[in-house]
């Protein structure tokens, strides 16, 4: 039984994911996507040309929501790499190397563990400039130690063992144990921690777009688009229930994916 609920769990993860993936794909290639402004043509209805109406800017709402959601997973993508990379490597060097540099990349990891991520986020981006690469540092710098304290512990774990123990015994080179012996025990529990740190990086980078301390204005973001959306909650629910419901569903689909992970891997 436990089985077949991991199952169910991955599969409607990836369904949700891919299902997402595909009509953002379809639409864009037989509709395309008109995110310019448009200010003769502010806060329409919705019409055979604008499925959802156009936003305060004059923005197709249904293409705006299509964009966003790309750069939330342009984003997500990028600033999780970065932290799993990141992390990884300091954990290895921690696990590897006891002692005052195991001290120092665990103490620097306490430290930004002391504060709320989104916290720390919001007071990262208050005192940089808007843009995709800073939002993508900023999310990477908030979440990399998840992933350095899963490779320290297992790091720890494994160099007591004895194959590592008769690897070292043979000379083996600190690259040929750490591809051959330690990559492929670490790689699941870092796939798990990745596809967890997806859901958490989409909603950081939301809510910082949602307060205004993301990306330029003119770009169109998920969060953006609820915020302008909460003063059209009566007349025009769509406004906000569009990027919210995609939210919320990519949200879904990533924490079903790395709970369904976390269950496969542990049997």
């Amino acid at each position: 039984m436990a089985g077949k609920k991991v199952n169910i769990q991955l599969k409607i993860g990836v369904v949700l994911l891919v299902g997402i993936f595909s009509l953002l794909v379809l639409f864009t290639l037989f509709q395309g996507l008109s995110v310019g402004m448009d200010l003769d043509n502010r806060a329409k209805a919705a019409s055979y040309r604008y499925l959802l109406g156009t936003d305060d800017w004059g923005r197709d709402l249904l293409s705006c929501i299509i964009y966003g959601t790309g750069i939330s997973l342009f984003i997500a993508l990028v600033a999780v790499f970065l932290s799993c990379l990141t992390g990884g490597i300091l954990g290895l060097i921690a696990g590897l190397k006891p002692g005052l540099l195991d001290s120092l990349i665990m103490r620097s990891g306490d430290i930004i563990m002391a504060f709320p991520g989104i916290l720390l986020a919001i007071a990262l981006a208050a005192f940089v400039r808007a843009g995709i690469l800073n939002m993508i540092l900023i999310l990477s710098f908030s979440t990399w130690v998840g992933f350095a304290r899963i490779t320290r512990s297992e790091v720890l774990k494994y160099c007591q063992k004895e194959f590592i123990q008769a690897a070292r015994g043979y000379n083996a080179s600190f690259s040929w144990i750490l591809v051959h012996h330690l990559w492929p025990l670490i790689r699941p529990l870092l796939c798990i921690q990745a596809s967890q740190a997806f859901a958490g990086v989409i909603l950081a980078e939301s809510s910082l777009n949602f307060l205004g301390l993301g990306l330029d204005p003119s770009i169109p973001t998920l969060g953006q688009l609820i915020d302008m959306g909460m003063a059209h909650v009566f007349d025009r629910p769509q406004f906000i229930l569009g990027p919210g419901i995609l939210l919320f569903l990519l949200i879904i689909a990533f924490n079903f994916i790395g709970e369904g992970l976390r269950q496969h891997f542990s049997r």
